[in-house]
Order: C-alpha cells, then structure tokens, then sequence
C-alpha cells in the first residue's frame, strides 16, 4: 500500500500528500493503508524546513470514505478488533503531533475514518460542490468513531454537538460543516487554488493555526458541569430509545463514551472509545448492519453488463399521481429534464406542487438552497396533449394497476418517441412481458418498480421481460444509480419479489385480527420485533384498495395461500382505504393515528395469541415465500434478497435481513413451525421444498458465512 500515498513538494515549505488507493474508486483506511500513512508521516516529521502540508485525493468526487469495513467484518476476537482501532488511533495522533501546520483539504465524500483523519489536522478547508459530504455515519454500521472521532469532535464543537452529528450519522455538505465549526473555511471548487495561496502565505508568514482559528466555539461554557452533560444525555437517551426500542446498542453506546469520556486528556478519552468500538465490533447487531452496507454498495456501483448502457438526459413520465410525482421528482433532481404528461392542467398543478413540496423539505434541511430550487423547478415541462417527447431517452410510466390503460399508454406513446427510446412500467405486480405484448420494440421494454415515497425509499426493482434487451437492462440499472437508487435484478414473476414476501405477512396480520386479536397488539409485537411500522398502519400507508388490486394478481397466479382475507373486500367498501381516505385500520385524521373504533366489529372470533405466535405466523410466512423466490431463481441470491428486504419495506436491518433472521431462527425450527401451524391453521403454511430440503440436509442461507 505503500503507492497509495504520493508526496509532492511544492517548495522546501510547502507538500502535499496525496492519497490515491490504487485500482480503487474510493480511498479507504485499511491496517495496510494506516501503515503506509504512518510510514509517511514519520518520514515527514523528520522534514526541518517544512511548514505547510496539504492532505487531498486524487480520487473524483472521495476525499476518504472511511475505514476498511472487511477489516472489521473479518475480526472476530476482542484482540483483533482492538489492534485496528489502536493502530488508527495512533496513526491520528502522529499526525496531530506533527511539528508543522497540516491542512486536510475536503473535496468530495470526507465520512468515518476519514474525517477523523481531517479532525487530527491543524486546519480543514471543504469544498462547496455537491459531492463534499462530511460526516461520521458508523452509527448506521452498528458502531461509534474509533480513531479519535468522539474525542476530536467533542472537543471542537461541544458535548451537545458531537452527539448531535454522530447520533444523526448527519452527512454535511462543506458549507454546513463549516456554519457548525467542523471544518475551518468552505469554497467552490474553483476558488480552492486561491484559498491554498492565501493560506500558504498565512502559514509560512508566520501565522498559526490557533491564531486562523480563533474564532472555533469549542464546547459550550454550561457543558463543563457534570449535571448538564446528564440533562443532555438523558434526553439524546430517551430518544434513541423512542426510536430504536432498544435494538440498536451502538447510539447508547455512544452517548455513555462522550458522558465518560468528556473533559479528560485525550489519551483516557481514547481509551474509552477504542473500549466501546471493540466491544461493538463483535455484536451481531455491526456484523449485520456492515454486510448489508457492503452488499447494498456493491450492488450501487455495480458496472454494467457486456452491453453499454444508455445514458439518460431527457425523461417522460406518464402519470401525475403521488408515483409519477415522486419519480418526476427523482429524475429531476439528477438534472434530466422531465416532461410530465397529465389528464388535465389541473392535475399538472397537483404534481408540481408535490414536487416542489419535497425540495421545499430539502432546502429546510440546507440541502438545496433558493436558487437551485428554482433551477430545478424550471426543468420540469408538462403537457395534456402529445407533443414534446420526440427526444425523450426514456419514459417511465405510472398509472393505475389495470393492463388495458398501461397498454394504451404504450400503444400511444411508441410512435411519439424515438427509435432508441426505453419506456419502463412502474406496475408493482403486473407481469412485464404480458404488458409488453402488442410493442413493436418489446426489446425496449422493461419494469422499473420504485417503492413509495420515492424520495425515500431507496430500492428500484428492475425487471426485464422475456423480450428485453441486455442494453436495456443495462440502461436501467445505470439510471436506477445515478438517481442514487439501489437497483436489484428480479424475475418477470406476478407480484415480482418485496410485495410478494410482503403479501403473506400482511394476510396473516389480517387473519390474526379477524379471529379475535386486536391492532394495537399485533402492530406493537411486529413494532418490538424491529419492522418500522405495523402490519397495518402499513396496509393504511400503501391504501386498502391498492392491496387488494396487489393481491388479486397474486391469488390468481399463486392459488389460495395469496386469497386475502374477506375482512379487506369488507373494508373496501365501507370506504375505509387508509391513509388516502382518512379511515382504514387506523383513523388518520390528527398529528399521530389512533385504532378505528369500528374495527372490533369485524373480529369473526375472540382468540387472543401471545407475542412469540404472532412473530412467528406473520415472520415465518415470509421467509417461506421467501424461500420460493430463490428456487424459482427470482431473484440471484439472499444476499440481494435480503438487501431488497431491508430497503423495500425496512425489514430490521439490524438482524441483517429476512434470511440471515431464518438462519439464526434455524431452518429446521421455522418448518416444525410452519407444520404445526399447518395443522392447526390450514394449507397456507406448507413448507416450501427448498426449506424441507435445508433442514434435512441441516444448510443454511448464508452457509455459515
């Protein structure tokens, strides 16, 4: 690793230290990085006549992404994980010790390790370009900073804001990291140049860096006594718990290591951290979070297949409802410009509005500002006729779940649109190569299903049909990425693969409330379990009539164990559709939704379960028609399957997806329990024959792994 660190003297004063990880897109510190580091920075301290050092990337749009997660997935003894959290800790502290100004200049992604890198320098100077993220995310990883990050933040911007960035895992752009005091100065990109003189001059005149930074906050006066510290732990406490319900140990972990550790020398500082990380790095809870982050990141920066992708710069959409906003706004937040074809001006008018009501969110979280907003408002056209799409790449349409007003679409729209044109479906169930029938280029045809609310949901299933081309395929996929999407693969099935998992569980949540089980205890056990929300909030979410439209498809394709329950035909025509309604399993109209008090009336019985039975029926069922996607080959393997889980429905990230969760269960216990269910329940819970198989032959999904 040695060629990964380049030094250039600019004058006997002034170097800079490039790290350029080679054959990599990212920079990253790994035990054999830290090493190559050091062994630079112990050969600069030696340097009498140097009095600036510069530390950038040669990489496009990465200053340093962190540190190497294998290192940490691969350390599976106390001694191990400590050794790497150590030798980043005193890799940092060589560097903060260096007898001359260092300057960390941040452009690009600066996350984890690699801004505990920057926190050691003298000085920090970010770029306001749209790539600069700076931040420390290793709570999403099941972790907390381990190479000083706690200890250097706290100390620059208080008790109180340390915990806040490192709780949120808070991404910043250069600009905020600067109006919070985490980096010293932001400029644009081109301006960096100058800035470097100014400083230069600044160093090298004579200044220092206590002089230039005078002005950092630092901790708070009232954060030096002990009680406030407690007053803000406990309530950043009663938060994390509200909001974790306790599945999560790496944010009270952190909170403990900042109250423990705030205001004592840096080195019992650093020992208390580097304590914490090396218990967290061996809890199940950080194996999983990272495999799934490694997995999910593998499949964003996936390169194409054999056949070059088309890139996307001007896009249709065909549909102005809550989807088409959404993927509207998706599109034009990447700078392709969006024609919207609309029933009428009226429902254009509904469209913009939500579109510009998600910038709006954004700018209040400084992410955009005034001027880009309207820039990216400006891209959007929209229509009610048929002119304007001629040089449109793609079209993605999202109407409602009926073939016949899809197909009229297409039929409509392939004269309309060039030769290379792709047009894509949103449908959520329908099969593609039934709605690409009647295409004159079904080859450009294909299934691009995003999850609602598109701004937030950061899975796209892509689907090709029998007729679709690798090029297509190809082009979809870049798409889904450069929207900052996730992107799976997935078999041309009914029901394709997260909503046909989903189906059985919210089927069973409804079958253990109509024999006599209550909402708030159903929702509650699956909330405990970790799901992001209840069975039937989520059925209230996605819309009553909209699940059964979804389950129709599936019952007819896959027989009686997809028949949704009489209680939903019930409920549909009471008008009772959710969410979008106002009333469905929960009334919706007030700040937090309460249980309709109908509902009881459509108990058919009075049989109360206890919470390991309602984990078990609803989880199990899952996992069971989970395992039918991967004989029928739906989907390449349960690592994407899991992926697809935990970003398509939130499935507990924490337990690493649903089939790391059947493992830990153990195959052979999920079918006795599906037997027994069976027996007592009905036919729905046979077990699928690659389960049977498993527990016979005693394998796992993962196969240890």
């Amino acid at each position: 690793m040695m060629d990964a660190f380049r030094l250039e003297k600019q004058t006997d004063r002034v170097a800079t230290l490039i790290f350029d990880t080679p054959e990599s897109r990212a920079n990253v510190f790994s035990i054999a990085a830290l090493e190559a580091f050091e062994a630079q920075i112990d050969a600069l301290a030696e340097e009498t006549q140097l009095r600036v050092l510069f530390i950038e990337s040669a990489k496009d749009e990465i200053f340093i992404a962190g540190a190497d997660l294998n290192e940490i997935i691969q350390a599976n003894d106390p001694e191990s994980a400590e050794a790497f959290v150590k030798k980043g800790q005193e890799v940092f502290n060589r560097l903060e010790r260096l007898p001359f100004t260092t300057v960390a200049v941040i452009d690009g992604a600066c996350l984890g390790g690699g801004l505990e890198m920057a926190l050691a320098c003298d000085y920090r100077v970010a770029t306001t370009h749209s790539h600069t993220r700076i931040g420390l995310p290793e709570i999403k990883l099941g972790l907390i900073p381990g190479f000083g990050g706690t200890q250097r933040l706290s100390r620059l911007i208080g008790f109180a804001g340390a915990m806040e960035v490192i709780l949120g895992a808070k991404q910043l752009s250069g600009e905020a990291a600067r109006q919070r005091g985490i980096v010293d100065a932001a400029v644009p990109r081109g301006y960096l140049a100058f800035k470097k003189e100014a400083l230069i001059e600044a160093f090298v005149a004579g200044g220092t860096p206590a002089q230039i930074t005078a002005q950092r906050s630092g901790a708070k006066w009232y954060e030096r006594f002990a009680p406030v510290r407690s007053v803000i732990a406990k309530t950043a406490a009663k938060k994390v718990q509200a909001k974790t319900r306790g599945h999560y140990p790496a944010p009270p972990a952190l909170i403990e290591v900042l109250k423990e550790s705030f205001g004592k020398p840096l080195s019992e500082g650093l020992a208390i951290e580097r304590a914490a990380v090396t218990r967290l790095a061996l809890t199940p809870e950080a194996k999983n979070l990272i495999r799934l982050f490694l997995i999910s990141e593998a499949l964003r920066h996936e390169t194409a297949a054999a056949q070059s992708p088309r890139t996307v710069r001007h896009a249709a959409v065909v549909g102005a409802g809550t989807m088409g906003s959404g993927i509207a706004w998706a599109l034009d937040n990447q700078k392709i410009d969006v024609r919207l074809k609309v029933r009428s001006i009226q429902s254009a008018a509904g469209a913009v509005m939500k579109i510009r009501s998600i910038y709006e969110t954004m700018k209040k979280r400084h992410k955009i500002d005034r001027r880009h907003l309207r820039l990216n408002m400006d891209r959007i056209t929209y229509t009610d006729g048929e002119e304007g799409f001629g040089r449109c790449d793609l079209l993605i349409e999202a109407v409602s779940e009926d073939p016949k007003v899809k197909k009229a679409v297409y039929e409509a729209f392939e004269a309309l649109l060039s030769q290379e044109a792709i047009i894509a479906t949103n449908t959520s169930s329908i099969s593609i190569t039934e709605l690409a029938g009647g295409l004159a280029h079904p080859e450009r045809f294909i299934g691009m299903h995003f999850f609602n609310p598109v701004e937030r949901m950061p899975l796209v299933e892509v689907i090709p049909g029998k007729l679709s081309s690798e090029t297509t395929v190809a082009s979809v996929m870049q798409l889904a990425r450069t929207l900052g999407k996730t992107p799976i693969r997935v078999k041309d099935r009914p029901g394709f693969l997260v909503n046909r998992i989903l189906m059985p569980y919210l089927k069973e949540a409804a079958l253990m409330f109509e024999a006599g089980e209550t909402v708030e205890k159903i929702d509650r056990v699956l909330k405990d379990f970790g799901m992001p929300m209840g069975a039937f909030l989520l059925i209230d979410e996605v819309g009553l009539d909209i699940g059964a439209e979804v389950a129709g498809v599936l019952h007819k394709a896959y027989g009686e164990r997809m028949a949704m329950p009489p209680l939903f035909d019930k409920m549909v025509k009471k008008g009772w559709l959710g969410k979008k309604s106002g009333t469905g399993f929960y009334e919706h109209g007030r700040k937090h939704p309460s249980v309709n008090p109908e509902m009881h009336a459509l108990h058919s019985g009075e049989r109360q379960l206890d919470a390991e039975t309602i984990t078990q029926r609803a989880l199990y069922m899952m996992v069971n028609e989970a395992s039918r996607c991967l004989e029928e080959g739906v989907v390449r393997d349960a690592a994407h399957l899991d992926t697809a889980m935990v970003l398509g429905i939130g499935f507990p990230p924490f337990r690493g997806g649903l089939m790391r969760y059947a493992d830990r269960e153990g195959i052979a216990q999920i079918v006795d329990a599906l037997e027994r269910f069976g027996a007592e329940y009905g036919s729905r819970f046979e077990p699928s024959a690659l389960l049977r198989s498993m527990a016979q032959q005693h394998e796992t999904f993962y196969g240890g792994a």
